[in-house]
């Protein structure tokens, strides 16, 4: 519960026990419990004494007419405003503290229901005759903690910018089924918005249990492609092993094979570029005579050439 609101509540509790009491029998002594309730300058709140039995027994009809308007006060201090004081007539005259505590609270339920609040609406609202005036009324509400506001003199038109109201008018019986309606029509939209998101919650889920499922499907199929291949791969060198000449003759495999390193590659039958005329080898060749003597004559050769 707002601060405030339990301040109220707290500075309201003798006038309550005074009105329980045996002693407010008499309508005049219950006509003056209501004025002292709201001359005080701490209480904001007065359904919880309006509610009281003695407090309604002003409205019967043996309650003398000076005293019948009491009633009808405190229910404008309840929850009206000080327009309602001004329409409605035979009520008693406000005294100043009563004065400035009605208009008071008509400031907090204007700050709640009128946007914006310029300064010629409130002095029209709250009959001030200035702007002085309206300044230190809406200062005071600021000083007693019953809204936040800053004052705007300088715009066009000057306007109280109101940022937060304290809870602190009453609820007339009267809006009540209003309000019950409204809330019902908003539980209703409430209870369509869950729906539609639990609706949501439930295909974004399903949507998700496929998509893992699809997922792992693949995966199982990628696994089982790549298990058949490495187990082909491994036939195939298993077949090469076997085969004849696959090996070298210094106990490697042959270039070409796909088995040995590059140390047992190079151990296989260098050759050096040289080989003897008449080996039956075939690949280029180049006739080196070694001898000194002319052209024509011919001597022993050899060949240079790399094998084929």
């Amino acid at each position: 519960m707002d601060q405030t609101h339990t301040r109220a509540l707290e500075a309201l509790q003798p006038f309550i026990h005074l009105a329980n009491s045996n002693s407010a029998t008499s309508p005049r002594f219950i006509a003056n419990i209501i004025t002292n309730a709201t001359s005080s300058p701490q209480t904001y709140v007065f359904a919880e004494l309006l509610e009281t039995p003695n407090i309604q027994t002003l409205s019967s009809p043996d309650t003398p007419a000076e005293h019948r308007g009491y009633l009808k006060l405190l229910e404008i201090f309840a929850w009206g405003t000080w327009q309602d004081y001004q329409s409605t007539p035979n009520l008693p005259k406000l005294s100043i503290e009563q004065t400035l505590k009605l208009r008071l609270l008509s400031l907090l339920s204007l700050s709640a229901t009128v946007k914006p609040l310029t300064y010629q609406s409130l002095m029209t609202a709250l009959s001030l005759s200035s702007t002085a005036e309206l300044e230190s009324l809406v200062t005071t509400a600021i000083y007693a903690s019953l809204i936040s506001a800053r004052l705007s003199p300088a715009t066009t038109p000057p306007t109280v910018n109101v940022t937060s109201v304290a809870p602190l008018r009453d609820v007339r019986p009267q809006s009540l089924p209003k309000m019950v309606t409204l809330l019902t029509e908003w539980e209703a939209r409430c209870g369509e918005v869950v729906s539609n998101l639990e609706a949501e919650i439930a295909r974004v889920k399903e949507n998700a249990e496929k998509r893992h499922a699809k997922e792992r499907a693949y995966q199982i199929q990628l696994e089982d492609a790549t298990k058949q291949r490495q187990e082909a791969f491994d036939v195939s060198n298993a077949g090469a092993r076997s085969r004849p000449g696959a090996w070298g003759r210094r106990g490697g495999p042959r270039l070409g094979t796909g088995m040995g390193n590059k140390r047992e590659a190079d151990d296989i039958d260098h050759d050096d570029g040289y080989f003897e005329a008449g080996d039956g080898e075939s690949g280029s060749r180049m006739d080196i005579d070694e001898g000194s003597g002319s052209r024509g004559s011919r001597h022993s050769k050899r060949v240079v050439g790399r094998k084929a």
